[in-house]
């Protein structure tokens, strides 16, 4: 049987605004218990980036988890990459001043990988790359989650939606160097302090020093990238060489990981639609105008309804990556089916 997508067309903000309820009505037709903790995977906007997905959204979202008996929050990860949403409080701070402060959306935001991204557990992965697949703490102990994904490109797997919302978006800060590198991390002295914090945080003991500069040891290192949020001159840096192919592959998994045992819905705007994704920090003009909202409780599926409303503008955008690859391979994995029914609302 063909999983469903639906599809609330729209260009108009309020309109959708106002309609997001009908279309969580058909994609949730239930209630839940006082008792169940729901959480909404949401991605708050790199700073200065004005594309993001509004949390007016979000907001409606809360409601209507409220109404149908959940008790609802939104969580978030922290970044791999140095920035303001590379640790929780900075994190915080930016998705309040991006209006997902809890006054505003009516819960409250939940960092899911500790202060730093520090915070992990190893979920098994029945994939063909990973193994195990290393997730923010909180990420296995949420019963149910609703994903509300912004479809955009993305230079490395052409584009990204409900698989990178769940896959890279629920990764700790380990989780997303082994998705985005194949090597380890490495120390540049030019900008090391040598200020030690590093080598007292690494748990497998592989900093070592020579003469006054800190060093990685590859041989011990373990790729948890702990290393990366605690060097407070940015000095740990990290090659971000994974072929795009293998990252797709891995995205996909990591999804399958992150969602194991949950009940889960996918919600994927098609609004913004930019070459890039929301992570850069800057304005980006849209490569398509704004097609609506959509549906479903499969994460391939609603994926790749999307990509076929906008599969000749992610093409151009970025000609050398093929964007199915992560489709293809969630389909092969069990993450999902590529072969959908929309119903248009």
């Amino acid at each position: 049987m063909k999983p469903k997508v639906f599809f609330l067309p729209g260009k108009d903000k309020s309109e959708l605004l106002g309609r997001l309820p009908l279309l969580l009505g058909r994609l949730i037709d239930k209630s839940f218990s006082t008792n169940a903790f729901c959480g909404i995977k949401v991605h708050v906007g790199e700073k200065g980036n004005t594309t993001f997905v509004p949390a007016d959204f979000a907001r409606v979202g809360v409601r209507f988890l409220k109404q149908k008996g959940a008790r609802p929050f939104l969580f978030e990860t922290n970044t791999l990459y140095y920035g303001q949403r590379g640790n929780t409080i900075d994190h915080l701070k930016l998705a309040a001043e991006h209006g997902f402060g809890s006054e505003n959306v009516g819960a409250p935001l939940l960092i899911a990988d500790g202060i730093r991204g520090e915070s992990s557990l190893d979920v098994p992965v029945k994939g063909e790359i990973i193994k195990q697949a290393n997730v923010g703490s909180l990420i296995p102990e949420i019963p149910v989650v609703l994903g509300f994904s912004h479809f955009k490109g993305h230079m490395l797997t052409g584009f990204g939606a409900t698989i990178k919302n769940f896959s890279m978006g629920c990764a700790a800060r380990g989780g997303k160097l082994q998705i985005h590198s194949l090597s380890k991390p490495w120390i540049d002295v030019e900008r090391c302090t040598s200020c030690g914090e590093c080598q007292k945080r690494c748990p497998a003991d592989a900093i070592e020093t020579k003469g006054k500069d800190f060093v990685i040891v590859r041989a011990k290192c373990t790729g948890c990238a702990g290393c990366i949020g605690v060097c407070p001159a940015r000095a740990v840096r990290i090659k971000w060489n994974e072929a795009s192919e293998s990252a797709s592959q891995k995205m996909a998994e990591y999804a399958l990981a992150a969602l194991s045992g949950k009940e889960a819905f996918y919600v994927n705007f098609l609004i913004n639609i930019t070459k890039e994704c929301d992570c850069l920090g800057k304005k980006m003009e849209p490569i398509h105008e704004d097609v609506g909202i959509l549906a479903s409780r499969d994460p391939v599926a609603v994926d790749q309804a999307c990509l076929d409303m906008v599969e000749e503008e992610i093409g151009s955008a970025h000609p050398e990556v093929d964007p199915a690859v992560q489709l293809v391979h969630g389909e092969r994995i069990g993450l999902g089916k590529r072969d959908y029914e929309l119903e248009e609302l």
